[in-house]
């Protein structure tokens, strides 16, 4: 029972000490502090601020330019003020720094790289040293054992040689100097420039061959005509000794006298002709006669106007075969005898 009016007691209080607060006013808050205004400049104290005033009908503008006070606006940077502000905000990129090889680590395979390097180019200058430019398997194989200092570092070494162009392996044989076997080979493979070269030179040895033709034929036709006049003049004078002998014979003696003259001449014709063709190896014939005496004035008149005959014969020989080489200029100014000694062509 006593303890029902305690709590009775309790909650009544409570009740009457919420009422009370309810009924007692609050205090207002106090009202929240503004900032203080800042006073603005008089339009009549500012001289910035004058074109605001009422101007009378009269006044002119003026095209002088108005410093602006401080005391008018807030100190706020304009022009090259302000670009230099703004760049100096501004955070300048880092430098780049530059790459330098000896700064960075070298990895193994960069090592291995550069200790194979090295030992190709000692291969190389131990090759080139070698005086023989061709040898066989078994010496190259040597030289590599000896070069790498052990027989697996040595086959390795001949395989790489072989592989990077150091050195050829044809067969059984190796070539240390491998450009010069590509300069042979290049000598050999036709190129543009060189049948480019090569036609030029076979129009000159053309031209040339046609002016020496044409030369060829004047001496020709002059030494045709000398052969010509002699064999009339052999004629004319086997006309004369048969006349001459008719007369002796018929009218100033006898027969009997003229028979063995008769003989001995023609003796002396038959050793003649027996001389002509121990010297000339040719038929002592009238046409014989004439390629012989035909040869000697070709080469005299050939001699005379120094026509190179070794060069025409070369030159001819050239274009019978169609080789397309260069001709070599001969030294030799002399004419070879047999050369022209069985031409058949005659100039009437």
């Amino acid at each position: 029972m006593a303890f029902r009016r305690t709590i009775a007691r309790s909650i009544w209080a409570a009740k009457n000490a919420a009422t009370c607060a309810a009924a007692v006013p609050k205090p207002k808050p106090p009202p929240p502090i503004l900032p203080a205004r800042r006073t603005l400049p008089v339009v009549e104290d500012c001289p910035t601020l004058a074109f605001l005033r009422p101007r009378p009908a009269t006044a002119r503008y003026s095209t002088v330019s108005v410093p602006l006070p401080h005391h008018c606006f807030p100190a706020f940077p304009v022009g090259d003020q302000l670009f230099n502000r703004l760049v100096d905000g501004l955070t300048p990129p880092p430098a780049a720094v530059p790459w330098r090889p000896g700064e960075t680590g070298v990895t193994l395979h960069e090592a291995r790289k550069v200790a194979r390097a090295a030992e190709m180019e000692a291969a190389r200058a131990t090759l080139r040293a070698n005086p023989e430019s061709v040898v066989s398997r078994s010496e190259y194989a040597a030289l590599c054992i000896d070069i790498a200092g052990g027989e697996e570092g040595g086959r390795k070494l001949a395989v790489a040689l072989d592989e990077s162009g150091v050195v050829i392996v044809l067969a059984d044989a190796v070539f240390l100097r491998p450009d010069q076997v590509a300069k042979a080979i290049g000598s050999m493979l036709p190129s543009p420039a060189r049948a480019a070269a090569a036609g030029d030179d076979v129009e000159a040895r053309k031209l040339e061959l046609r002016a020496l033709e044409r030369q060829k034929a004047a001496i020709d036709a002059k030494a045709a005509a000398q052969v010509r006049r002699e064999l009339w003049c052999g004629l004319g004078l086997l006309a004369a000794q048969t006349l001459g002998f008719m007369r002796l014979t018929f009218w100033e003696l006898s027969w009997d006298v003229m028979e063995p003259v008769c003989f001995y001449v023609t003796s002396i014709y038959f050793m003649s002709g027996y001389t002509f063709f121990m010297r000339t190896a040719t038929e002592p014939s009238f046409e014989g006669f004439y390629r012989s005496r035909f040869a000697t004035r070709q080469r005299r008149l050939m001699r005379a106007r120094q026509f190179d005959v070794a060069r025409y014969n070369a030159l001819k020989q050239a274009e019978l075969r169609g080789v397309s080489g260069s001709v070599a200029q001969s030294d030799h100014g002399e004419c070879d005898a047999d050369v022209f000694r069985h031409a058949t062509h005659v100039h009437q």
